[in-house]
C-alpha cells in the first residue's frame, strides 16, 4: 500500500513538474518578445493547455496508448516498483536542469526511466519495441520535421504576408494559445497514459489496446487540471534562456516559430508519435533564427543539446538503480 501512494504522489509531481519545465516553451517567444508579460502568458497558457488535454483526448489517444503499452509490467508489486522507478527519475533530472534554465525533454526522459525499471525488474522482454519505434520516429521528426516546416512557413511569410507590428503582436497571443493547446494535446495524453497504467496495477485490471476516452473521463480532466495549475506557475528562467537569450527574434519571427511548431505538434498528435514539445520548439527557434540569420547564442544551444543527449541514458540508469534499490528495501 505505501508504494502504492508514493507512486501516484510521484505521477502527480511529475506532471506538475512537466509543466513547470516544458509548457514555458508555449510562452517562450511571447514573452521573448515584451508583446506579454511572463505572469499573463502562463495564465493564458493554462487555460489552453487545460482545454488542450480534453480536446484532444476526445479526438485521438493514441500517444496516450503507446506510453501505456511502452513497457509490460506483469503484476501489480514489480509494477509498483517499475513505475515509482521511473517517475523518480524523471523527476530528478528535470529539477537538477531546471535550476540551470535548460528545457528537457520530460517525454524522453519518462520513456528512458520507465524502461531502464522494467529492465532492471523483468528484463528485456519486457519492453515494446513497436513503440520504441514510434518513439524514435518521434524523435526524429520533432527535430526533422520541425526543420522542414519552419523552412516552408518562412518561405510563405517571404512571399505573402506583410503585417505591421501591432497586427503581428495580436496573432502572437494567437499563437501562443495554440502553443499551449498543442502542449496539452501532445503532454497530457503522455501523463493520461502513466495514470491508466496505474489504477491498472492498482485494479489489477487489464488495459486495452486502444483506450477509450470515455472510460477514463475522471483521470483525463484530473490530469488537465493538475497540469494547468503547473503551468499557472510556469518557469521563468526557462523562457528567458530559450525566449530571448538563445536566439534573439523579432516578433514575425516569434510568430513564425509558434506557428511551425502548432504544425509539427499537430501532426505528431494525429499520427500517434510521441514527441517532445520542448525539442519542437527549441528546434523551430533555432530554425526560424537560422532561416532569417538572426543572432544566436551558441554556447546555450551546445548546453541545452547536451541535455538532450544525456537525458535518455541518464534517466534510464537512474531507473534501472531505483528499481533494484527500492525491490531490495521490500517497500
Amino acid at each position: 500500500m505505501i508504494i502504492h501512494i508514493l507512486t501516484f504522489i510521484m505521477i502527480i509531481i511529475l506532471i506538475f513538474t512537466n509543466a513547470i519545465t516544458d509548457a514555458p516553451n508555449a510562452i517562450a517567444t511571447l514573452v521573448g518578445t515584451k508583446v506579454m508579460s511572463f505572469r499573463k502568458a502562463a495564465r493564458l497558457s493554462a487555460i489552453f493547455n487545460f482545454v488542450g488535454i480534453i480536446v484532444m483526448s476526445f479526438v485521438n489517444l493514441s500517444v496516450a496508448n503507446c506510453i501505456s503499452s511502452m513497457v509490460n509490467l506483469d503484476d501489480r508489486e514489480n509494477g509498483m516498483i517499475v513505475l515509482l522507478s521511473g517517475m523518480i527519475a524523471v523527476i530528478l533530472f528535470a529539477l537538477v536542469a531546471m535550476k540551470f534554465g535548460i528545457p528537457t525533454s520530460e517525454t524522453h526522459g519518462l520513456i528512458a526511466g520507465l524502461t531502464g525499471s522494467a529492465i532492471a525488474i523483468y528484463g528485456w522482454k519486457s519492453v515494446s519495441l513497436n513503440e520504441w519505434r514510434s518513439v524514435l520516429v518521434g524523435l526524429v521528426w520533432s527535430i526533422v520535421g520541425t526543420v522542414l516546416i519552419g523552412y516552408i512557413v518562412v518561405k510563405i511569410f517571404e512571399k505573402m504576408v506583410e503585417w505591421k507590428n501591432d497586427k503581428i503582436e495580436k496573432w502572437q497571443i494567437i499563437g501562443c494559445c495554440g502553443m499551449s493547446f498543442m502542449h496539452g494535446a501532445q503532454d497530457g495524453q503522455k501523463f493520461i497514459g502513466i495514470l491508466i497504467l496505474f489504477f491498472g496495477l492498482v485494479r489489477n485490471a487489464y488495459i486495452p489496446e486502444n483506450i477509450q476516452p470515455f472510460n477514463y473521463v475522471g483521470i483525463i480532466i484530473y490530469t488537465a487540471f493538475i497540469m494547468a495549475m503547473g503551468v499557472s506557475i510556469g518557469g521563468k528562467k526557462i523562457v528567458e534562456n530559450i525566449g530571448s537569450e538563445m536566439v534573439e527574434l523579432d516578433n514575425k519571427q516569434a510568430l513564425m516559430s509558434d506557428i511551425t511548431t502548432v504544425i509539427t505538434l499537430f501532426i505528431a498528435s494525429l499520427t500517434g508519435m510521441p514527441v517532445s514539445t520542448t525539442h519542437a520548439k527549441t528546434v523551430s527557434i533555432i530554425a526560424i533564427g537560422k532561416n532569417k540569420n538572426s543572432k544566436m547564442d551558441g554556447s546555450r544551444i551546445l548546453s541545452i543539446g547536451k541535455a538532450w543527449l544525456w537525458n535518455f541514458p541518464i534517466s534510464g540508469i537512474i531507473g534501472y538503480g531505483l528499481a533494484i534499490f527500492i525491490k531490495a528495501m521490500g517497500l
